[in-house]
């Protein structure tokens, strides 16, 4: 079969088409997703430095093997302003970089203070988390890859404050 100019042009826009089709589709699977497994302990006393840390656990999933030497940003939902940005170490060796990985990080806030409970950032509402009251305190965790690119978040269960 002959090919024509026009039978050429229009099969480079079909594979053009298909390649940005693509592109699109794959576009939001290089960010980082998280889901919280566990947070401890269950109950927190901000007046005792033994006492005021927390320990959480998340599962992570990876499009492209960048997440190390991001952030792990922990938004502290008990009023805007709260949060504690934390390195990630490299995670993935150079030669899986570009493919998906996933597995689990601990997540250390140390220090967690008494304060008057306000209204919650915006990552903690697009999360789901409308209030928090004074009598506990909700952590959400966003993941951000070296890229810059940010994930979808997840959240603790209520986490007890004993305000002595």
């Amino acid at each position: 079969m002959k090919t024509t100019p026009i039978s050429q042009l229009a099969a480079l826009l079909a594979a053009l088409f298909a390649a940005s089709l693509a592109a699109a589709c794959t576009g939001d699977d290089t960010a980082p997703s998280a889901s919280v497994v566990s947070a401890a302990p269950d109950r927190i006393i901000p007046s005792d430095d033994t006492a005021d840390d927390l320990v959480i656990t998340v599962a992570y999933g990876d499009g492209d093997g960048d997440l190390g030497g991001g952030t792990a940003e922990v938004h502290d939902c008990r009023a805007d302003g709260l949060l504690t940005a934390l390195p990630l170490p490299q995670i993935a060796p150079e030669s899986v970089i570009g493919e998906p990985i996933k597995g689990t990080l601990e997540l250390h806030v140390n220090d967690i203070g008494a304060i008057a409970a306000g209204a919650p950032p915006a990552a903690c509402r697009d999360l789901g988390i409308e209030a928090v009251d004074g009598a506990a305190a909700v952590f959400c965790v966003i993941l951000v890859d070296a890229a810059g690119h940010a994930g979808d978040g997840d959240c603790t269960q209520p986490i007890a404050l004993a305000i002595e």
